[in-house]
């Protein structure tokens, strides 16, 4: 009789959610921020009127903010970058002296969830227009 009532009582506490088994995930409280970052023009010497797809920016520390709270991700040799981040609007700062063409300057992160934010910098490169 004591075996079938402890029984039950483990049945309803894990019915109800309560337990956990040992070596089970927990359901994710961060969310996933990852993207590639490119800068253009690539080039100094690149041709007037060309256009170029653009070059990664490696190295470049991309911080989130959020209530006081910041997070830093550092690109990689592609330009490519990934940070776990707590549910919630982070402002995104981007330390460099280039200036964001494209891509989020805010993003919302949701329990579990995986963001794209790709950026596309304008690295200031000017290729001097010949005198007439």
């Amino acid at each position: 009789m004591r075996n079938t009532l402890l029984a039950g009582v483990v049945l309803l506490v894990a019915a109800c959610g309560a337990y956990q088994f040992p070596g089970g995930n927990p359901s994710p409280t961060n969310g996933t921020v990852s993207g590639r970052v490119i800068a253009i023009p690539c080039a100094p010497v690149q041709p007037a009127g060309s256009v170029c797809a653009g070059g990664p920016v490696a190295g470049l520390e991309i911080d989130f903010e959020n209530s006081g709270s910041t997070q830093a991700a550092v690109t990689d040799s592609r330009g490519d970058y990934s940070i776990a981040l707590a549910p919630a609007t982070w402002e995104v700062r981007i330390k460099t002296y280039m200036r964001i063409i494209s891509g989020p300057t805010s993003i919302t992160v949701a329990p579990g969830s995986s963001l794209v934010a790709n950026y596309v910098l304008d690295s200031g490169i000017r290729v001097p227009v010949p005198q007439q």
